[in-house]
């Protein structure tokens, strides 16, 4: 029976930098402008597979401190524990984000990570008119965010404690659709990482979903090798076998 890897789905909600700025409209913040770096209010977190949602969120207290440093410990542990991340738009905003709250707070690195962006496998994938995960919760599932607008982090800045349960709502809303997307994306999207480890090579079994359904889909040719191609009857993507055809077997046309 193959082994599901610990695959975690997370989203963090910072508040926005404080700074002092010469024009209402969009400019350079330089070092002396800037008055309060930004800090997480509120994080979310889901195993794959598991009903459960994982969260935390600044108390009203630590929030009019700006102080983060228990939440993002608590993520950071987490993430720990996962032997692959997914995030939207993860690579670019929340690891980086996580890792410098870390250091600034001289707190444990979470190490190597192996993440999967769903944004980034979306616009990879696809030419759609956005890859903002709203937008592809409303396409792929029927449903989208929970709407908010710029006052519920202005109120949460400020330690407003209905702001800090709303956020977190709407926190753990996103991480929600994260793991419902992914799988959608999933038999579409190419270069993941194995999600499921085989209990002995020998065994043959879809590597993101751990099935053994699978039906016969040509081959796979790299410049080296032939390998046969399946087809998960369960989760729907191709997937090749690790062990390469014999050199006679490789030359039937497809």
């Amino acid at each position: 029976m193959a082994k599901q890897l610990r695959v975690l789905f997370f989203d963090v909600e910072t508040a926005p930098l404080l700074a002092y700025v010469w024009q209402a409209k969009v400019e350079y913040v330089n070092y002396g402008m800037l008055e309060v770096d930004s800090f997480f209010l509120s994080w979310s977190a889901k195993w794959r597979g598991e009903s459960k949602v994982l969260s935390d969120v600044l108390t009203p207290e630590e929030a009019v401190l700006q102080d983060d440093s228990r939440i993002v410990q608590s993520l950071a542990d987490l993430v720990r524990e996962a032997d692959i991340i997914v995030a939207h738009n993860g690579d670019s905003f929340d690891i980086p984000k996580l890792n410098a709250r870390l250091v600034l707070l001289q707190q444990e690195p979470i190490g190597p990570k192996q993440s999967i962006d769903t944004k980034t496998l979306s616009s990879r994938a696809f030419r759609l008119a956005y890859n903002k995960l709203d937008y592809l919760a409303e396409k792929l599932l029927g449903e989208g965010k929970i709407e908010t607008d710029f006052d519920l982090w202005r109120d949460c800045y400020y330690g407003d404690a209905k702001a800090l349960k709303k956020m977190l709502t709407y926190n753990k809303k996103d991480t929600v659709l994260l793991e419902r997307v992914f799988e959608k994306l999933l038999p579409y999207v190419k270069n993941l990482p194995r999600l499921v480890e085989p209990e002995t090579n020998a065994e043959e079994v879809c590597p993101f979903c751990g099935s053994d359904h699978k039906q016969a889909r040509g081959y796979k040719r790299t410049a080296a090798s032939t390998f046969q191609q399946f087809q998960c009857l369960d989760c729907k993507r191709y997937y090749r076998l690790a062990k390469a055809l014999p050199a006679k077997l490789s030359t039937r046309p497809l």
